[in-house]
This record gives C-alpha cells, structure tokens and sequence, in this order.
C-alpha cells in the first residue's frame, strides 16, 4: 500500500512538474495555477513519494525537513506575496478585509508552525 501511494506521488508530481515546464499539453492537465505554484507542487509531491520510500529514520527525518520547509515556503508565498483576493474567507458574516486578514493570519501561523516542526525534525537528526 506504502509503495503504491508513493509510485501514484511520484506520477503525478513528475507531471506536475512536466506540465509547468510546458513539456505537457494544457489539456492534460488543466489546472489554473501558474507554473512556478504547478511545479512546485510537483516538486512536494516526488518529496512526499521520497519520503515513504525512504528506509532509514535520518532520511526520513531530512526529507521531512525538506517537506517542512516547502511547504512553509509555499505557504509563506501566498501569506505575504499573494495577490489581493488569492485567500477567500469561507465566513460570509465578515467584512471582505477582515477575511483576507484573518486568513493571511491564519497562513502566517502554519508558516510559523511548519518551520518549529522543521526546527524539532533538524535537532532529532543531530541528536
């Protein structure tokens, strides 16, 4: 089951990637996102297929950083960087602005949390 759920990540993510370096036609993929967002999706997901793979708890555990750390970078990128409107609050009873603060705040925090997880990961490999 653990090597099938890594083969598919490892599929699609290597599409992922082939579709955002135009390798691919539009209409196999369509997604809506631009290609540096495709290809770095991608990219996390071959670290995911990488990760169940992986034998060992050391390469496990730095896969886990690099996972970690992507997923913040991802993150982060949208928090600070993102367009006006890319985060749309799901709670109707709010004011728009209030919404995008919420949410940026919100994105902000798995940063910060990403980043401690990729922190604890770091010192139990060099313990």
């Amino acid at each position: 089951m653990r090597k099938g759920i890594a083969f598919l990540s490892l599929v699609f993510g290597v599409a992922m990637c082939a579709a955002a370096l135009d390798l691919l036609p539009g209409a196999y993929l369509p997604f809506e996102a631009s290609p540096a967002v495709l290809g770095s999706a991608g990219g996390v997901l071959i670290v995911v297929a990488l990760a169940l793979l992986a034998r060992d708890h050391s390469g496990s555990d730095v896969i886990a950083v690099i996972l970690l750390l992507a997923f913040s970078a991802i993150t982060g990128w949208l928090t600070f960087y993102g367009p006006e409107g890319i985060i749309e609050g799901g709670l109707s009873f709010i004011p728009g602005s209030v919404s995008q603060a919420l949410g940026r705040l919100l994105f902000g925090l798995g940063v910060v949390g990403c980043v401690g997880a990729a922190a604890m990961a770091l010192r139990r490999l060099f313990r």
